[in-house]
């Protein structure tokens, strides 16, 4: 399967690595100073747990020409990268499948009006991490020497498809676990419903560490996930998928709060939290305003949810004003 990774942040960094060590043919999308970076230097990878440094040479592209062509296209970019990726590559003919992985609030509209629904099929990385000077910065497990974390994946109509399970073999052949859910839709929903909040919590107390010792803001972050999740349960949305989701109903909230404060309180809370939060205010706005919209359709009130949300809000401006 020839594939195409567009976005080399630290997971398409990550996933071109491993999908090149294991013999893929796969090609990393890069653009600007870093595009001349990686093929100057190779992608240098570092395990934020173990501090191991690797350095492998990968085909890197720049560009897109009208005659390229690829099984598979997988697109790890932030939300509002995508909308603006969508109309260029509906004018590709030759790339035929795409995995959008990564966070979605909206319905797939948004990516039908440009591709064919036939061609489209979503997903979201496990892990996280952040680009430093060229250098990618990542944890893809929980813990170090932990299991690898695993990449999901899903149809937009919830079938399994001959695609799908290629996809599957892809990952899983090169060291990479998979999850094909059947309702990617509300996987997705679910999933920014348990971190957007997260969001919000991290910038109001300053970052994770500090997090970790605000039982007031772990309070208001608890209370924040039970009204999303009520958002989208009468919205009829019912599967989670996330068996820690549902802790925020099962657990009280004084339990709970011991729980997230040792989560806090670790170096991948701190990877793949608080350096995306730093990296990404502009996904955070987009997918607050996402889910603004459903908020609004299911007519649930969520104090708690807007609190946490005016944090985002906030940062957005902070950095329109540092861009002037």
């Amino acid at each position: 399967m020839k594939t195409l990774i567009i976005g080399a942040g630290p997971l398409g960094g990550l996933y071109a690595y491993l999908l090149h060590r294991a013999g893929k043919d796969v090609t990393l999308l890069a653009r600007g100073a870093h595009y001349d970076f990686l093929k100057k230097n190779g992608l240098i990878l570092v395990n934020a747990f173990t501090e191991k440094r690797v350095v492998e040479k990968v085909n890197v592209i720049d560009r897109l020409h009208e005659e390229d062509a690829y099984d598979l296209v997988i697109v790890l970019m932030r939300k509002n990268s995508v909308l603006k990726l969508l109309p260029a590559l509906s004018r590709y003919k030759g790339l035929h499948h795409f995995l959008f992985m990564g966070n979605n609030t909206a319905r797939f509209d948004e990516y039908t009006r440009h591709l064919p629904a036939e061609k489209i099929l979503f997903g979201f990385p496990g892990g996280g991490g952040s680009r430093l000077d060229h250098e990618v910065h990542y944890v893809d497990s929980e813990k170090p020497k932990g299991a690898r974390m695993p990449v999901t994946i899903g149809e937009m109509d919830g079938m399994i498809r001959e695609r799908t399970l290629e996809i599957k073999s892809l990952f899983e052949s090169s060291g990479v676990p998979v999850n094909i859910v059947d309702d990617i839709d509300s996987w997705l929903k679910y999933h920014v419903a348990f971190v957007l909040p997260v969001a919000g919590a991290l910038l109001r107390s300053g970052d994770n560490y500090q997090l970790a010792k605000d039982s007031a803001t772990i309070r208001e972050y608890i209370m924040a996930v039970k009204e999303a999740g009520k958002v989208l349960k009468v919205l009829g949305y019912r599967k989670s998928y996330n068996p820690k989701f549902r802790l925020f109903y099962l657990f009280p909230a004084w339990l709970l709060g011991k729980i997230l404060r040792k989560v806090f309180d670790s170096k991948f809370a701190e990877v793949a939290m608080m350096m995306h939060v730093n990296a990404a205010g502009d996904e955070m706005a987009e997918l607050t305003r996402e889910f603004h919209a459903l908020k609004k359709e299911s007519g649930v009130a969520t104090p708690h949810f807007d609190k946490l949300m005016s944090q985002i809000g906030n940062r957005k401006v902070e950095n329109a004003h540092l861009n002037v």
